[in-house]
């Protein structure tokens, strides 16, 4: 897991909670004390015990904790990924275009084995973007975080349908945002 979004999540929980709650989060994931830098790579098992331990602290759902990160998340990766990001895009064309210029970007930047998540992003008309996520973590919930912190980032309003989804048995995610 790329330390930007480990940062992040400590952002996120001492922003909303604060540092005592992501102390108790840390202690209870068994990673107390561990500093988060964002250009350090970590063990994805790190990432996931700190998630199950931040749901089980705050009293948050999973699946709720994640969607309120990804739309914290989002004004900082674009703070730091923007010179990936063409000034007159929307926010859909954002969508779109995530995985070929930004997580390209990336993987060509690092000299590990850094992975983000498989994500494909196409359009499907003129207002649609089909957006299809796949990775073991299984952080579906984060994904659709992150499109709606493009949607208030950018003020657009989107729809976003779930077709298919890894935590009812598919083996990806398939979104389809409309603006």
């Amino acid at each position: 897991m790329h330390g930007i979004v480990l940062k992040g999540l400590k952002d996120f929980v001492t922003a909303e909670y604060d540092r005592e709650a992501w102390r108790a989060i840390q202690d209870a994931a068994g990673l107390g004390g561990e500093v988060y830098v964002p250009i350090t790579e970590y063990d994805d098992a790190d990432a996931l015990a700190l998630v199950e331990a931040a749901s089980d602290v705050t009293g948050e759902d999973v699946s709720d904790l994640l969607d309120a990160f990804g739309r914290f998340l989002v004004p900082p990766l674009v703070e730091t990924y923007g010179v990936h990001v063409e000034e007159d895009w929307t926010g859909l064309e954002l969508v779109a275009n995530v995985e070929a210029y930004i997580h390209e970007a990336l993987r060509a930047k690092q000299l590990s084995t850094y992975t983000p998540p498989a994500l494909a992003s196409e359009w499907v008309g003129d207002d649609r973007v089909r957006v299809t996520y796949a990775s073991d973590r299984e952080l579906c919930s984060l994904a659709v975080g992150l499109l709606r912190g493009v949607e208030s980032y950018y003020d657009a309003a989107f729809e976003i349908e779930e077709r298919t989804c890894m935590h009812d048995g598919d083996d990806r995610c398939e979104l389809v945002v409309r603006q």
